[in-house]
């Protein structure tokens, strides 16, 4: 049964009643930590000092885990440095660095010291920030999607029956949490991808790696979106259905991929396996040899959605004008083109209705050259 939300923070609260004896490490114990897959997040739950418990999303991908800033000036954790450079998807940003002092999580563990990067930035209704992959590999480890448990053997794993090796690697500094890269082919392209339980879709592609794969083309049926995360900036993208991902001995048919532009800020390796693949598997870290072992875990594939219009927008003030059209899309079968611009329909509904499921219909008008006409969209699974 998976564990959910309400039943993981009971857990946690029960630290409350624990004699701080009970909260050291014990010799030979494995570690007991609920976690709840929810959706497109992984959720744990624990103190900080003596407050809480606080849900937290577990987020693989990140190399330090984060807090939410006015929940740290709360608490008044100590500042480390108050100008901390963190790069993501969306550019280099500066956020301070704060000492959580001590983490306990419902199993008793209990980190001391453990640094939090301050953020402004909502990470979900009910977080209060993440856990990044530092948890995950310091220690041997499972993320059991089916149990709902993260365990950790720190005096390592007795064995691993059951579970095959990945050629996988973990990358880090000294100074920041270790990530997991693993190999992984996609339609042929072979590519070195970070495996990140923090993004909710299946994969997504850098854009040098775009380009490589051939997969960045026009004459391939396609949605146009955007990335973000941390940093101010965004990055163009494109949504677009493979054969096959092979990850191990893993193979997930018609994937949707996501491809970073090509031209974008190149990241380590050549893309990121997420949550909409890894939470079909049991997954495992270990330590000593710095790689990780999966199995499936015979959980069902999570739909998978993308906006079905094919339309992409640009708004500056009232007025909104198409930023890009999607490849056999119904917006591109009715003759939309980049640059026409929109009306007669409120942002907010039209941001909702192109994002409605298939079979719905979107009505506004298109201007273009001074001519103004009426058009209907009805939306199709077109990928």
């Amino acid at each position: 049964m998976i564990v959910d939300r309400r039943s993981m923070l009971a857990g946690a609260a029960a630290l409350a009643a624990l004699p701080t004896a009970a909260l050291r490490a014990q010799t030979g114990r494995i570690y007991r930590n609920s976690i709840a897959l929810d959706g497109t997040r992984v959720w744990m739950a624990a103190k900080i000092g003596t407050h809480g418990p606080y849900f937290f999303i577990v987020d693989t991908g990140a190399t330090l885990s984060v807090i939410d800033d006015d929940l740290a000036r709360t608490l008044k954790l100590d500042v480390i440095r108050k100008r901390a450079l963190v790069k993501g998807i969306g550019g280099v940003a500066e956020y301070p660095l704060y000492d959580a002092r001590d983490v306990t999580f419902a199993s008793g563990l209990r980190i001391p010291n453990m640094p939090f990067n301050g953020t402004k930035a909502r990470l979900g209704k009910d977080a209060v920030g993440s856990f990044g992959s530092g948890l995950f590999t310091t220690y041997d480890s499972d993320l059991d999607f089916v149990k709902g448990e993260w365990r950790a053997y720190p005096e390592g794993r007795p064995d691993f029956a059951g579970l095959r090796q990945l050629k996988s690697r973990f990358l880090g500094s000294f100074t920041n949490g270790d990530r997991i890269f693993a190999d992984a082919t996609l339609d042929g392209f072979a590519g070195e991808f970070m495996l990140d339980t923090g993004m909710p879709g299946q994969v997504r592609l850098d854009g040098r790696a775009a380009k490589t794969s051939g997969l960045w083309s026009a004459d391939r049926p396609y949605a146009p979106t955007e990335g973000r995360g941390f940093g101010p900036g965004s990055v163009s993208m494109r949504l677009v259905r493979v054969k096959d991902l092979h990850l191990g001995p893993m193979t997930l048919h018609r994937p949707i991929v996501a491809l970073e532009k090509p031209g974008s800020p190149l990241h380590e390796g050549d893309g990121i396996i997420g949550l909409g693949v890894l939470g079909r598997l049991h997954l495992t870290t270990q330590v000593r040899s710095r790689t990780l072992w999966i199995a499936p875990n015979g959980l069902p594939p999570r739909a998978e959605v993308y906006p079905m219009s094919g339309l992409w927008f640009d708004r500056k003030g009232d007025t909104i004008t198409i930023a890009d059209v999607g490849t056999g899309s119904p917006a591109a079968a009715a003759g939309l083109m980049v640059g026409d611009r929109i009306g007669g329909i409120a942002w907010s509904d039209l941001i909702r209705r192109v994002n409605g499921p298939a079979g719905s219909e979107v009505a506004f008008t298109a201007e273009r050259g001074g001519q103004r006409r009426d058009v209907t969209l009805k939306l199709v699974d077109y990928l």
